[in-house]
């Protein structure tokens, strides 16, 4: 007995050797290495922007938008914050804002789609710490017009379109119907193309300027990146949740779109507690 407790607990530290944690670690996407996040704020040049690809419902990515923008402040480099949870629309109220900590979301007209205990902590610092907080997302009612109309550019490329398409079926549970994929891509687009405008007015800054956002809209070969003039420099970070079937970071890159890399570096965060997101769609529409 004490032999095959031996021989298991040898095993399981051979293989603890070989699958090690991919928790808190940086990886880069054209090195294929592990980086320190020093290196990676080395990687960041004055005038550029730091894309910062969250998944929306997860604590940690808010908290290490939040230590990031620190950073740079810290470090005297940081430029401007944009932010998709904000829409155009709103940007009186957070230029009013800007210098103070004394903000609530009815003071800032803020949407209730994005709850503000979520991001409170990221606005708060950024009006604190920032030249300026920019709010970059289209109104609904603009969105609405680009379902019903389309956008002002289509998608670049049939590849593009079909790759969308399959990540917002994916997004709603499989549940939408494909007819609609279109229509929706069309609002995806939009709003990729109103944010690269928008953040297209505030490259150059002095400094580093922090972009937070959905995942798929920080991904260059996807979403705002493809709309940003070539000049307008970009690293895109995406965080992503650890899963613990996939044991190497290769195991978490997309399938990519016209040859062009997801992301500059994949960020990894502990993972959620085990629920299926989509039970509730699912009983909604049975």
């Amino acid at each position: 007995m004490t032999f095959l407790c031996g021989l298991l607990a040898f095993y399981g530290t051979a293989f603890a050797q070989q699958s090690p944690s991919l928790t808190g670690k940086i990886w880069s996407v054209r090195s294929g290495e592990f980086v320190q996040p020093e290196q990676l704020s080395r990687e960041l040049d004055s005038g550029s922007w730091l894309f910062l690809g969250e998944q929306h419902d997860h604590p940690e990515h808010q908290r290490l938008a939040t230590d990031w923008l620190k950073k740079l402040d810290a470090q005297n480099r940081l430029g401007v914050l944009a932010l998709e949870m904000a829409r155009q629309s709103q940007q009186e109220y957070l230029d009013a804002a800007l210098g103070t900590r004394e903000v609530d979301p009815e003071s800032l007209n803020w949407s209730e789609g994005w709850p503000w205990q979520r991001y409170a902590d990221l606005v708060i610092e950024g009006l604190a710490r920032s030249q300026r907080v920019v709010g970059v997302d289209l109104d609904r009612d603009d969105q609405r017009k680009a379902y019903r109309e389309g956008g002002a550019r289509p998608a670049v490329s049939e590849a593009q379109a079909a790759a969308l398409d399959e990540l917002i079926f994916q997004g709603h549970c499989e549940i939408l119907p494909r007819e609609r994929l279109p229509q929706m891509r069309q609002v995806q687009l939009a709003r990729d193309q109103a944010m690269a405008e928008a953040l297209a007015r505030f490259s150059g800054t002095e400094g580093v300027s922090l972009f937070v956002t959905g995942a798929v809209h920080a991904r260059l070969d996807l979403g705002v990146p493809r709309w940003l003039p070539g000049e307008v420099k970009v690293t895109s970070v995406l965080m992503q949740e650890v899963d613990k079937q996939r044991q190497q970071p290769e195991d978490y890159l997309p399938e990519t779109v016209d040859g062009l890399p997801a992301a500059d570096f994949l960020w990894f965060t502990p993972a959620l507690p085990d629920t299926d997101p989509c039970e509730e769609l699912r009983q909604n529409h049975s």
